[in-house]
């Protein structure tokens, strides 16, 4: 079972831009830990830049203990969001918003904001990542 946030930029970029483009989102990615969410991880699809990350509903409080005691911040889908808010800004650069449940684009981040109804897609998985946390539940059994 598998759900991922995708994230792709509304119109073609050079490749010598894109390059800048994954340097900085590596570079505000490094110092968490992504045990709630996949970091943003960008590839170049046909002009594109683009990628999906999966929230983790469920991070193992193990983890997340040793990523603490290391000084590493946990990646959250919100850390996610606004790392593609920081190089829409930088950048000048506009992103499309989705999910595998929607249908198509659920917004953008344009001028480095991001749109409410990503904001409250986001919230809403957040909110659920924080009460199925609080479960003893391994969603790969269901």
């Amino acid at each position: 079972m598998g759900f991922s946030v995708a994230y792709e930029t509304a119109e073609l970029i050079s490749p010598a831009l894109q390059r800048e483009m994954i340097a900085v989102t590596n570079e505000l990615s490094s110092g968490h830990a992504w045990l709630s969410c996949e970091p943003p991880l960008l590839m170049n699809r046909g002009g594109i830049l683009g990628g999906a990350s999966k929230p983790n509903f469920s991070p193992h409080p193990d983890e997340l203990a040793a990523a603490k005691a290391a000084g590493e911040r946990d990646g959250t889908l919100s850390d996610l969001i606004q790392i593609l808010c920081s190089v829409s800004s930088q950048f000048d650069v506009d992103w499309v918003i989705s999910h595998d449940c929607s249908n198509g684009p659920l917004g953008c981040i344009r001028c480095g904001r991001c749109d409410p109804e990503v904001q409250d897609q986001c919230q809403v998985l957040s909110e659920l990542a924080e009460e199925l946390g609080g479960c003893d539940l391994d969603l790969d059994d269901l």
